[in-house]
């Protein structure tokens, strides 16, 4: 989207927010509260500022997506990554396969794609989101030379495309009970998906945490690759713990730009008679 289309961006971002808000995840209580319990150091006007930057971060990056391949392209024109793409190509080696997992932070669909610009094989894990936007988003993924495999497909495909020399990326950082665990992330635990490293352990490939945030007018990609052994050591909880403190990180560096909006720490079900 060009500078000579300020209507058509506002337009956008202004969905956005109504899209955030009928889902029930835009509630501005819910990001505030669970700023304020990540940052517990912090006062309430920093948490309201944070907050309100965030609503921001994610217009803005929904407005962008929404301008179709084109703006896409123009905003990884803008993506300060090289150096990242040659340190990980460097050290993924020969295969350059390897599952990459990141998580709700800057902009997740554009890491994608800088990576795909880049010349790297990518296939990425992603929910079919629903109507005539998730078709969109569908399509848009696929002209930007990604390939697809829906989230539900179970994990035959996914080691098919690693073990054919392909990146997998997957955003994992979202609530879930089924194959989880509590890992500790900003000060309480939280209930994550030990799928990425049991997806790496299976392929025999490296794990890797990626992230491209905004940063002024552009953007930059940062890619690292887990310690050797880590994987191999088969315990995926001690892998995830892993990958967890590098979006925690990335998360405390930039917190105006994590999604905020989806209940990431919550209970355990009650079990029936309780």
């Amino acid at each position: 989207m060009g500078e000579g289309a300020p209507g058509l961006q506002a337009a956008a971002g202004r969905l956005a927010a109504r899209l955030l808000h009928g889902t029930g995840l835009g509630r501005r209580g819910l990001v505030e509260t669970q700023i304020a319990a990540s940052f517990p150091d912090r006062d309430a006007e920093w948490v309201r500022t944070v907050g309100a930057d965030c609503y921001r971060h994610f217009g803005e990056e929904v407005a962008m997506l929404a301008s179709g391949r084109r703006g896409v392209r123009r905003a990884l024109a803008r993506v300060d990554g090289a150096a990242a793409v040659d340190r990980l190509r460097e050290t993924l080696g020969e295969n350059q396969a390897a599952v990459i997992v990141t998580g709700h932070i800057g902009n997740w669909e554009l890491a994608g794609a800088y990576l795909a610009s880049a010349g790297v094989p990518v296939t990425a894990v992603a929910r079919r989101q629903r109507g005539p936007l998730g078709g969109r988003l569908h399509r848009l993924r696929e002209g930007l030379g990604i390939d697809v495999i829906d989230h539900d497909a179970g994990a035959g495909p996914v080691v098919r495309a690693l073990r054919s020399g392909r990146c997998v990326t997957l955003v994992a950082d979202q609530h879930a009970y089924r194959g989880a665990e509590r890992i500790p992330f900003l000060g309480r635990p939280a209930w994550t998906r030990l799928g990425p490293a049991r997806l790496a352990a299976a392929a025999r490939v490296p794990l890797a945490f990626g992230a491209l945030v905004r940063d002024g007018t552009g953007y930059v990609a940062e890619f690292r690759v887990l310690p050797d052994g880590l994987v191999e050591s088969g315990d995926p909880v001690t892998v995830t713990r892993e990958w967890v403190s590098y979006l925690e990180q990335a998360v405390r560096g930039r917190p105006e730009q994590y999604f905020w909006f989806h209940r990431r720490w919550k209970n355990p079900p009650r079990r029936a008679g309780r």
